[in-house]
């Protein structure tokens, strides 16, 4: 239904009580067991919408970010991720935290 212009879903958005995170990266969907934010620079501040609620609200983010989590192997994985695709991660994160924008 929302797969023209979402770019990320939370387990816990859709009544799964996991801490497990899908991230739309241009054509490349991928899955996050437990995500982890061990590193964050350069932050700023943006306006983002979400599924949750209707139109776009003020947050912060960080541009650059290093996250450890387990793939859909469950294999241990440690990334950098920047611009956008950082700013999906870091909302997509705030959900499993029951934090909303």
């Amino acid at each position: 239904y929302h797969r023209d212009h979402c770019v990320g879903m939370a387990a816990n958005m859709i009544g799964k009580n996991k801490c497990i995170i899908a991230c739309q990266f241009g054509p490349l969907i991928v899955a996050m067991i437990n995500p982890v934010i061990t590193k964050k620079s350069q932050k700023y501040s943006t306006s983002e919408g979400c599924l949750s609620l209707t139109g776009e609200r003020e947050t912060t983010r960080f541009n650059k970010i290093e996250v450890s989590y387990l793939n859909q192997s469950f294999q241990k994985v440690h990334a950098t991720f920047e611009g956008f695709n950082a700013q999906i991660i870091q909302h997509e994160i705030d959900h499993c935290n029951g934090i909303l924008i």
